[in-house]
């Protein structure tokens, strides 16, 4: 089997499908690669008018009874099983989107993935890699509500916020039911498309995070900062915030709990996420600006063993130099 396997996960409306995949598709298409991608949600709808003559709503589904929706889920599933072999042979890579949990009618729902990958695992059909999709809570929430499905479910952000959580959550246990590593990544879908493609078939390239002040700069400061951040992408895989960032810096109030949530969501996807899963995070500081985000990731990466550099324009505090050695320092960005 020459083909890479890949389970993606994601909440509803986070943009794997609309945004993301597409892109990822017409890039493999331009390299020589083949693709297949099984989104096992739009499947349910014609198994069920195939299999039984049944035509489900696609906006009321979640009120199918819980276990016939199960039974339906797992019969899709196993269609695809019964083919994930032949479709390695033929393909380069093979994607299998799934949902985890679901929130609906203001309850949190669990879907059993896991029976799934343990029948993979014990067949041999082993995924080579985990992805769990997500994009800032306000653009999934616009997303949700334009659409009859989900619009009356009257989702908060921070309902938005605890979706995406459990998505991740969730994603990472499965990779703890195999015995050996597997690559787990949290994909923003403002990510370039080639950032998936390089991570499956250019194991080679290094994966970083792109440390940059943001809150007390200027836009033609990030300006510049994007562009250091393009020519990194010529040799590595480069996770960058800004693909996700929560816009301008609101200042939160004590009353006002969506910024304050915004705000926490933002610190632990940098430090719970992102540095975890790249081999070496650099610090840009492109404007020397108090910025508490940028020391605390470089204190966090170096504490998790990743390789940290800084590039600081002036005579730098012992401090950088703790959690930075002195040949991983650099003036300037060339």
């Amino acid at each position: 089997m020459a083909g890479k396997l890949v389970i993606t996960t994601g909440s509803s409306k986070c943009g794997r499908k609309e945004l993301f995949l597409p892109g990822f598709e017409k890039f493999c298409t331009e390299k020589g690669k083949k693709v297949k991608i099984y989104n096992v949600g739009d499947m349910i709808f014609p198994w069920a008018w195939n299999n039984i003559r049944e035509e489900l709503n696609r906006d009321t589904i979640l009120d199918v009874n819980p276990l016939a929706m199960d039974i339906i889920q797992a019969a899709v599933l196993q269609d695809v099983h019964s083919s994930l072999r032949k479709d390695l042979e033929e393909n380069d890579a093979v994607l299998i989107n799934l949902h985890t949990i679901f929130r609906w009618r203001d309850v949190w729902n669990r879907v059993f993935n896991e029976l799934f990958i343990r029948e993979l695992i014990k067949d041999g059909l082993l995924p080579d890699m985990f992805v769990c999709f997500i994009d800032l809570a306000e653009d999934i929430l616009k997303r949700l509500n334009e659409t009859d499905q989900w619009r009356g479910q009257k989702f908060t952000e921070d309902n938005v916020w605890s979706w995406q959580n459990e998505e991740a959550n969730n994603t990472k246990a499965l990779v703890y039911l195999f015995d050996e590593k597997k690559k787990f990544f949290v994909m923003p879908v403002k990510q370039p498309p080639e950032t998936l493609y390089y991570l499956l078939f250019e194991p080679q390239r290094p994966v970083v995070y792109a440390q940059m002040p943001i809150t007390h700069v200027a836009v033609q400061d990030l300006k510049r900062v994007k562009q250091f951040i393009e020519k990194l992408r010529t040799w590595a895989v480069v996770f960058d915030p800004l693909t996700i960032e929560t816009g301008a810096f609101e200042r939160a109030r004590e009353d006002d709990e969506n910024i304050r949530v915004r705000h926490n969501q933002t610190a632990y996807r940098d430090v719970g996420w992102f540095i975890p899963q790249c081999d070496i995070c650099i610090a840009y500081y492109v404007k020397v600006v108090f910025t508490a985000g940028v020391v605390d990731e470089t204190a966090t990466a170096s504490q998790l063993g990743k390789q940290t550099w800084v590039i600081f324009p002036k005579d730098y505090s012992p401090f950088i130099h703790f959690r930075a050695t002195p040949n991983r320092i650099f003036q300037t960005s060339e």
